[in-house]
């Protein structure tokens, strides 16, 4: 077989609190007995699912997977793109979520057991994604960029990401970002933002959150973005203005079926670009992973530029 018609899986052995390194010999025992041809490579550290996509796709791959959670989806997400063009236009990107969140996939369905991703592989199922374009400052004051599939934070989302990250995941995504949340709300302070919609709708008020959305989920499951499409061509942008903590804690359940849409403090808009500036550094994360703290920050969307296998 030809190394194009190969799948190539890029695993996080430590995604799941350490479980996706210890099954993965049986996934890719049971893979192989479903006529999937499969190889594969463990990251080692944080950042390897860019190098190991490069490398793979530099090698004839074109059909990648990316077993783990949301930050490794981030990395082989941007290994296979370069100056807002794919690094190689016939590859396709399948994604077995095995990690603390993965909630990007969780719109389409897709299940963790080894025979529901087989019939994944196998299909000829396949989606034109959005991606998003974050282009913000550094710890060294330069100018970087990354790319996202799922959602970006601002704010109280991002330190709650920032506080799981550091924290075990032993007691599984749901519980783990719900813990998290709550102890973040708890001493969180709201910051001021200016927000520029498509360089004609300004927004200026005190905020606890900004999620500048490509999917709808966000910490393990919470519907944040009930409206979003992931092939609209747009972002949803939705502001969590500054709203009493009794407040969040009583409507905090609504968000998990997107049933909090009528809270007044609360906004959604549909976008192409954002531009964020706020007086003092604030947090920033994307797909799982924190970026640094900002004060200028642009948000682009690139229309159905990616192949899912879905």
């Amino acid at each position: 077989m030809n190394i194009e018609q190969k799948w190539f899986a890029i695993v996080n052995p430590n995604s799941a609190n350490g479980r996706t390194g210890y099954k993965w010999p049986k996934f890719y025992e049971q893979l192989i007995r479903n006529n999937i041809n499969i190889d594969f490579k463990f990251t080692t550290e944080q950042g390897n699912g860019f190098d190991l996509c490069r490398k793979a796709i530099a090698e004839g791959y074109n059909r990648i997977i990316a077993v783990g959670g949301d930050g490794t989806v981030n990395e082989v997400v941007n290994g296979l793109i370069v100056d807002n063009k794919l690094v190689n236009e016939q590859v396709e990107l399948a994604i077995w979520g095995q990690g603390t969140g993965c909630d990007f996939v969780r719109i389409f369905g897709s299940g963790k057991d080894v025979r529901s991703f087989a019939d994944v592989l196998r299909s000829e199922k396949k989606s034109k994604v959005d991606i998003g374009k974050v282009i913000y400052h550094n710890k060294s004051n330069k100018i970087n960029h990354r790319y996202f599939i799922n959602v970006a934070n601002l704010g109280l989302g991002a330190e709650v990401v920032n506080r799981v990250n550091n924290k075990s995941k032993l007691w599984g995504s749901r519980l783990t970002y719900f813990l998290g949340t709550i102890a973040t709300i708890l001493k969180f302070k709201s910051f001021e933002a200016k927000i520029l919609l498509d360089n004609s709708l300004t927004i200026d008020d005190t905020f606890w959150g900004l999620m500048i959305c490509n999917g709808q989920y966000i910490g393990g499951g919470m519907r944040i973005a009930p409206e979003a499409r992931v092939n609209d061509g747009l972002f949803d942008l939705v502001t969590l203005r500054d709203i009493p903590k009794l407040k969040v804690f009583s409507r905090f359940s609504d968000i998990y079926v997107g049933k909090h849409v009528d809270v007044s403090e609360i906004s959604f808009f549909k976008c192409q670009n954002v531009l964020i500036t706020t007086p003092f550094p604030t947090l920033l994360e994307v797909d799982g992973e924190v970026l640094s703290s900002c004060t200028q920050i642009e948000f682009q969307i690139i229309p159905q530029l990616l192949t899912l296998r879905s």
